[in-house]
């Protein structure tokens, strides 16, 4: 009897064992990192993604878990070919918009109103290439004014170089280190400051309209894209997904992970992302993928993760 009784507790603690040992799996959190200025945006994604999986565990590393491993790290420009590892990949989630912006009491503004800049002025505004056999810049704007940028390895100035055909460290002027949202107050305390960022950053994501002390700067734009430069935030955003309006960049963002450590929780995220998660990309001021875009990430996603349970 006292056997069987022995066996009994044996076999309620191997159970418990088990539970407990599944209930830590599941708690383990599915950690994100990376480009910041995309921060508003993971955090409604998950924020709206445990709303329907109650048990979902998803954090958004901070500077002061440096340490942590990341499952998913954020990248916002189309990297190197040395720049991943080998058993990296790459899903596209979304992409952003980066427009040029001003004091809004800048001279420039009156100067290029009527016509507004096309590409080539753009370019030579905020670009400086050097003959260094010279030591002098091959081109030069005729504007005066003082550019502000992320320092050359933010996803931002690598993303607007690339637009222009040049690589981040042409950027002309001073650069500001930390987020991006420090270049708006650069140019706010600068009449002739200058610079670019993505639409999340320079719009209102509560009123939808540009934020205070700041004016966009004039771009030469076709018809059909006119309302960049006086609507708000959604008529900006619906304007560049049906149109590709060669003045402005738009860039992707995506999710890096390792196929070494793939988890069934990771891809599970990043599929909802791909499907309903979309509908939160103009909450915060980035722009969706286009259908066949998403049907290729969702396709790649698919191949990728096959194999998981």
């Amino acid at each position: 009897m006292k056997t069987n009784y022995f066996y009994q507790v044996l076999f309620a603690l191997f159970i418990s064992s088990s539970v407990f040992a599944t209930e830590n799996a599941v708690k383990e959190p599915v950690v994100i990192s990376g480009t910041k200025f995309t921060y508003p945006l993971i955090e409604k994604w998950i924020a709206e993604y445990e709303k329907v999986n109650p048990t979902a565990n998803i954090k958004l590393a901070v500077k002061s878990n440096g340490g942590q491993t990341a499952d998913l790290n954020i990248i916002a420009h189309q990297p190197a070919q040395n720049e991943l590892q080998p058993n990296q990949e790459i899903i596209y989630t979304g992409r952003y918009a980066l427009l040029p912006v001003t004091n809004n009491n800048n001279p420039i503004l009156a100067a290029t109103a009527k016509k507004g800049l096309n590409k080539k002025e753009l370019d030579k505004l905020f670009f400086e290439v050097v003959d260094y056999d010279n030591d002098e810049p091959v081109q030069k704007s005729k504007f005066r004014a003082n550019i502000y940028s992320r320092d050359n390895q933010a996803c931002a100035s690598t993303a607007l170089a690339g637009y222009f055909g040049h690589q981040s460290s042409e950027i002309r002027g001073k650069k500001v280190f930390g987020d991006d949202i420090y270049l708006l107050s650069a140019i706010k305390k600068d009449s002739i400051g200058l610079t670019y960022n993505n639409l999340g950053y320079l719009y209102d994501v509560n009123s939808r309209n540009l934020k205070e002390g700041i004016a966009l700067l004039p771009l030469d734009l076709k018809k059909e894209a006119k309302s960049i430069l006086s609507g708000n935030l959604d008529e900006v955003l619906n304007v560049l997904e049906a149109n590709r309006v060669e003045t402005v960049p738009v860039e992707r963002i995506g999710f890096v992970y390792s196929n070494q450590n793939a988890r069934k929780e990771v891809s599970a995220f990043v599929k909802w992302v791909l499907t309903d998660g979309q509908k939160f990309n103009h909450d915060k001021g980035f722009l969706n993928l286009d259908k066949q875009a998403l049907a290729e990430q969702t396709n790649l996603l698919s191949e990728r993760f096959l194999t998981l349970k």
